[in-house]
């Protein structure tokens, strides 16, 4: 029985998942955006968000490689056309009562288009209208229609525009893009590889906030997302580069048992194997 207890409490401490708290996986094929964490509500769309289209796939994007790849992704856009997801009808949730003094990742795929004008796509936001609820989002900001001189952008409402070390990118190609926040020190990663790094805390929402996936509440056309988006994820404390990398592939493959799990789970066989023949034997 002890041996069974602390196999239980080995495999509840893997850290696969066990600080995710919002999960949008984009592979639903109509209708509400559902958090497979299960704590937030369902995301309703503004606009209509094209569903069901090409995921991740299977191939190698700077540090992270995926091998497994499965389900779609959701288009949103173009920019001039609002399409996003509001979860939740008030700043109750766990990615909301995220403290300007905490911790947190949060991360996604996206498969941008080329814009008409400098954009930020945001893949997730809080806040409201015009930043007036302060609050936080994170997004792809491109200057041009040639991709040159983007970056990772954090925004802390009503406080800093905060961008990473710029890169190009090629539209119509997946990059995952990541930030982490600890009490106002932000770290940028795209493709798994760590950029730099900002200062700037975000102020705390109030009751007229929301939680919105794929774009800004009550944002002008260049806060939305353009393009494609698939697994994006929220966790409550800071991963390093290699959680990143794996929290990525994770996040558009199909799940695959570990190593340790299996080992695990073959010792447990094999001890109940032995304590059956012993009392068999007898």
């Amino acid at each position: 029985m002890k041996k069974l207890l602390f196999l239980s409490l080995v495999l509840s401490s893997l850290p696969i998942h066990a600080d995710v708290i919002g999960s949008w996986g984009q592979d639903e094929a109509s209708g509400d955006l559902i958090d497979s964490t299960g704590n937030h509500p369902a995301g309703v769309a503004t606009g209509t968000p094209t569903y069901g289209q090409p995921g991740v796939a299977n191939g190698t994007y700077g540090a992270i490689t995926v091998a497994d790849a499965a389900g779609t992704s959701i288009e949103y856009g173009p920019s001039s056309s609002d399409e996003f997801f509001t979860v939740g009808a008030d700043n109750n949730s766990p990615i909301m009562n995220l403290e300007a003094t905490g911790a947190f990742t949060v991360m996604g795929w996206i498969n941008p288009f080329a814009p008409t004008a400098a954009s930020t796509y945001r893949i997730v936001s809080t806040g409201s209208a015009a930043g007036a609820d302060r609050g936080w989002g994170f997004g792809l900001r491109i200057p041009g229609a040639d991709g040159t001189g983007s970056s990772l952008r954090f925004t802390t409402y009503g406080i800093a525009d905060n961008d990473s070390s710029t890169f190009s990118i090629v539209f119509g190609d997946w990059i995952h893009m990541a930030a982490t926040y600890n009490n106002g020190a932000i770290s940028y990663f795209l493709n798994g590889v760590a950029l730099d790094s900002d200062t700037s805390v975000f102020g705390n929402e109030t009751a007229n906030g929301r939680l919105v996936v794929g774009g800004r509440l009550g944002a002008n056309d260049v806060d939305q997302a353009n393009g494609r988006l698939d697994g994006i994820q929220v966790y409550n404390e800071v991963l390093d580069a290699s959680q990143i990398q794996n929290a990525a592939v994770l996040s558009v493959s199909v799940p695959e048992p570990s190593t340790l799990i299996l080992g695990m789970a073959g010792a447990v066989g094999l001890l109940l194997g032995r304590r059956w023949l012993k009392k068999t034997s007898v």
